[in-house]
Order: structure tokens, then C-alpha cells, then sequence
């Protein structure tokens, strides 16, 4: 089960650790329904060697 975000009426983003089908829950400040909001990735390559297609260049 992944972490999602979920943000209510009243702005409040709170994440959670649901099933991959929960489309919104309620919120814990609130107690109005939070809908699942798309979040930026954390993840990112960096340093030499990486390149778009996702391998690492192999030395001679």
C-alpha cells in the first residue's frame, strides 16, 4: 500500500497510507471529504553516468 496526499475544501494536505483504489477519505482536522491530489516525485538522478533512458554507462 502506497502513501498518497489528499487535500479537503479547506486546503489542509494530509497524507495518508491507503490502498491504491481510495479516491478520497476523511479529513483528521476537518472531518470533510479529502480528495487524492497528484504530489511532485522526490526521486532524482543526479551525478554522471545517468542518462534518460535509465542506465548507467559502462566503462571500457
Amino acid at each position: 500500500m502506497p502513501v498518497y496526499e489528499f487535500k479537503c475544501a479547506e486546503g489542509t494536505i494530509t497524507e495518508k497510507f491507503v490502498k491504491m483504489g481510495t479516491d478520497s477519505i476523511k479529513c483528521p482536522k476537518c472531518k470533510k471529504k479529502a480528495k487524492k491530489i497528484i504530489s511532485s516525485c522526490t526521486f532524482k538522478l543526479k551525478g554522471g553516468g545517468w542518462y534518460a533512458d535509465g542506465y548507467a554507462s559502462k566503462k571500457s
